[in-house]
């Protein structure tokens, strides 16, 4: 039991500072996240207050600062599995930070993300992190600072996977395997990242793949009848996917008329999503760092609130092929690549 304890109050900055043997401003410093100290004393002082107990008064930290110490994260689904991975790293980040985080499913609507966006600051957030609608009306006068997860959007900063060099390696792993025909679930093309992975495939598959169909899908788990209907044909023998979710769509389709997957027809899928690694699933797939995402935007938001008037910042970071059994040489029984 601390000193404190046996006193029969909370303890203080000062008891932070003194156990820590570091000055009471470093605290300060540390707690408030103004990254003015190295990476060992931030480590340090937070382990000691952590062990002391000791809770920072938001009241008076609000009234004192005129921050809550709260963001929003706005994304457009929780039914999807790739939403929930990034909202929990966003959460766990903010958590470090000494942030609470208030979590809003838009739908990805733009009217409900106005909303949302309202709803936050009601509820006193200092900024939010924010998987946007392509037409979203919330970029034009943002409310509060705001950090884009998966686009650049002018004015803002944002954090977003490499779409482009995704889609490249997907057509690259189908040249490597010996594929020379194949067919693509294209996402909608006013969505940026679905545009950007469609480009980098096509640009890497130029004069080195027959794309015998092209078909632009919905970002879910049931694919529309044109896509079914190819799919089905057993035309191409390896399928493109926009994610991994339609990619799995695709998988279940090509089972239901009894076509092996790899050895008939490969699926390769984007995203990595915690079920692509499911033994019944086992899906190739380029992986983007989900949970990197949610924690690379809650800094940059941290960051804007520390210092409004800094150059906006852009991270695109880096993705990479995932090598499962669903892809194959044409005729092939699994992944025969080296």
């Amino acid at each position: 039991m601390t000193k404190t304890d046996r006193q029969g109050r909370s303890p203080t900055i000062k008891d932070v500072a003194q156990a820590a043997g570091v000055s009471s401003a470093t605290v300060s410093y540390v707690l408030n996240n103004l990254n003015k100290v190295t990476p060992e004393v931030d480590a340090h002082v937070r382990r000691i207050a952590n062990e002391l107990g000791y809770h920072r008064n938001r009241a008076a930290t609000a009234l004192k600062t005129g921050r809550n110490h709260a963001i929003g994260c706005i994304v457009p689904s929780l039914v999807s599995p790739v939403f929930p991975e990034i909202t929990q790293a966003v959460q766990q980040r903010a958590e470090e930070l000494g942030f609470a985080t208030f979590v809003i499913d838009s739908g990805a609507g733009e009217l409900r993300e106005a909303q949302a966006a309202r709803t936050l600051l009601k509820h006193g957030v200092d900024g939010a992190v924010a998987v946007l609608s392509t037409h979203s009306r919330i970029v034009e006068r943002p409310i509060f600072p705001l950090v884009a997860i998966d686009r650049q959007i002018a004015g803002l900063d944002s954090v977003q996977a490499d779409h482009h060099i995704g889609g490249r390696m997907m057509a690259e792993h189908a040249i490597a395997l010996g594929h020379r025909k194949v067919g693509l679930l294209s996402g909608e093309q006013d969505l940026l990242s679905s545009r950007q992975r469609r480009d980098g495939f096509v640009e890497a598959a130029r004069g080195r793949l027959d794309i015998a169909w092209d078909i632009e899908v919905p970002l879910l788990s049931t694919l529309p009848a044109e896509a079914v209907n190819a799919v089905g044909r057993k035309d191409v023998s390896l399928i493109a996917c926009v994610n991994d979710l339609v990619a799995i769509s695709a998988l279940s389709v090509l089972r239901r008329n009894g076509i092996d997957v790899p050895k008939q027809v490969s699926v390769i899928g984007f995203d990595d999503m915690q079920w692509s690694s499911w033994p019944l699933i086992d899906l190739t797939t380029i992986r983007q760092p989900l949970a990197e995402l949610g924690r690379r935007a809650v800094e940059l938001l941290i960051r804007r609130l520390n210092d409004p008037q800094s150059d906006t910042e852009n991270v695109v970071l880096p993705v990479s092929l995932v090598k499962r059994a669903s892809t194959a040489r044409p005729g092939g029984s699994g992944d025969e690549t080296g």
